[in-house]
C-alpha cells in the first residue's frame, strides 16, 4: 500500500450549513418545528415554574429561608409535580 492515496471526504461545518440553509430555504425555515415544540414545552414549564414557586414558599418556613435544602427539595418536588400532570 505505499504511495497509496486516500481520498478523504471533509464534512461541511456548520457555518456553512448554516449559509446553505438559508440560501436555498430562507431565514423562515430556521424556525420551522417551532410552534409545535413550545406548544407541547409551553404547560410543562408553566407547571413546574408554578410547583417549584409554591414549594419554596411553603418550605421556607420549614427550613432555613433560601437555602440550599429549600432550592433541592422545591425543583425535586415540581419535577415530580409536572411529570405527574402532563401523563
Amino acid at each position: 500500500m505505499a504511495g497509496a492515496s486516500v481520498n478523504r471526504i471533509v464534512s461541511p461545518g456548520p457555518l456553512h450549513c448554516l449559509k446553505v440553509i438559508l440560501e436555498k430555504e430562507g431565514p423562515r425555515s430556521l424556525f420551522r418545528g417551532l410552534g409545535p415544540n413550545l406548544v407541547g414545552v409551553a404547560p410543562s414549564r408553566a407547571i413546574y415554574f408554578a410547583a417549584y414557586s409554591n414549594c419554596k414558599e411553603k418550605l421556607n418556613g420549614v427550613f432555613d429561608p433560601d437555602s440550599t435544602q429549600v432550592h433541592m427539595i422545591s425543583a425535586a418536588m415540581a419535577d415530580v409535580e409536572a411529570v405527574i400532570f402532563t401523563l
